[in-house]
């Protein structure tokens, strides 16, 4: 599981080891671990389960253990380890550096424009954190606004155009693949 604090700061606990979260941070829960969260109720926490992941189950007692091997799970936006590609930029967050194979969560923000139709090789599941835009594709466009959660099968030809002027900003999920600015 991935996952993303949009709003707020709180604690999430993976399998008995604590990490402080704020707005902005994405983490990694390893196959087999557990976690909790101890937040104050303004929180809003995305989950993202990859394929594998039928459903979150409900434990009493949690008993698994913290994989060691990966200690590193929580991932912060740093503009440092921005990427850009044009106008747009993106961060990677949780990826193989968190010990998380064939997927990858990045953040990225889209200022006023349009991409190019494009498709990728992966499948994209799209947050929208801020912003207004247009999803299109090649039969037709919707609006999309903060809230709107976006998924994009493999080899899908979609373009996604931000209308206002203070860009749109976005988290996203990309599996199988650990590079969102492939496009072919």
């Amino acid at each position: 599981m991935v996952l993303f604090l949009a709003r707020g700061s709180g604690s999430v606990t993976i399998s008995g080891r604590d990490f402080a979260v704020r707005e902005g941070d994405g983490l990694h829960v390893h196959p087999n671990e557990w976690f909790r969260i101890a937040s104050p109720a303004d929180c809003r926490l995305f989950v993202s389960t990859l394929p594998g992941v039928e459903e979150l189950e409900q434990v009493a007692t949690p008993t698994s253990e913290f994989d060691a091997r990966f200690p590193n799970r929580l991932v912060s936006v740093d503009q440092t380890m921005r990427s850009e590609m044009g106008p747009r930029y993106f961060q990677m967050l949780v990826d193989k550096a968190a010990g998380l194979e064939g997927a990858a969560q990045f953040i990225g923000h889209i200022p006023q424009s349009r991409a190019e139709m494009h498709r990728h090789l992966y499948e994209e599941a799209l947050i929208v954190l801020s912003g207004e835009g247009i999803l299109w594709n090649e039969e037709s466009c919707t609006d999309v606004t903060a809230g709107d959660v976006i998924f994009l099968p493999r080899k899908h030809a979609h373009s996604l155009e931000c209308i206002g002027a203070a860009g749109m900003d976005v988290v996203g999920v990309i599996y199988p693949g650990d590079n969102p600015s492939i496009n072919y």
